[in-house]
This record gives C-alpha cells, structure tokens and sequence, in this order.
C-alpha cells in the first residue's frame, strides 16, 4: 500500500507492489471488477496488452495471468526508455525531484 506524504492519499487495499518492478502495482482481476467496475468495463473492451489510461494512471491487462497492471505514466515512459540502468535510476529520481506533488489524491 502506497501512501503521498503531501495530501495523504492512500492507494487501494487491492492494488498490490510488483515483486520484480517496484514501480508497478498490480491486482487481481477478480478484486478489481468487484471494486472498480467501470476501469474493469474499460480493460474488457480492449484486447490483451493494450493500455488505457485513466488519471495519472496507465493499465493493461497481463498476458499470462489473471491481473491487470498498473503504472504512474511518468514511471511508463522512464521505464521505456533504453540505457543502463543507472542511466534509468537518474531519469526515474530526477523525475520524482520534480514533481513531488504529483499523486492521485491531488
């Protein structure tokens, strides 16, 4: 669970950490339709792999199992770049320096 230290905003109980991509979240789909049916109706009418965005967020549903993905569109584009990974780090950091406001609950 993520929590802003500027505005307090709490992310979801079932929005989960990626073990191996910190900057991802992800949740199962079952939780998800559930406890948001509409973002749910929107991932339903794309295909496998296609990203909708909603807010700040990016979300596509996972090609082997039964999650959907969820990344902040700053984090998307860091990650997508190419280089070293310390080169990443550096991009990923700088980005966070300058925004520091930027969260959903703002």
């Amino acid at each position: 669970m993520r929590i802003c230290p500027e505005c307090g905003h709490v992310d979801p109980i079932w929005w989960r950490p990626a073990a191996y991509h910190p900057e991802f979240s992800y949740a199962h789909n079952e939780a998800l339709e559930a406890m948001d049916p509409e973002l749910f109706a929107a991932l339903a009418a794309v295909k496998r792999g296609e990203i909708v965005q909603r807010g700040p967020f990016l979300y596509w549903k996972s090609t082997k199992s039964e999650t959907v993905r969820r990344v902040w569109v700053e984090d998307y584009k860091i990650v997508r770049k190419r280089g070293s990974p310390q080169e990443r780090v550096r991009l990923y950091t700088q980005t966070k320096l300058d925004n520091p406001t930027l969260c959903p609950g703002a």
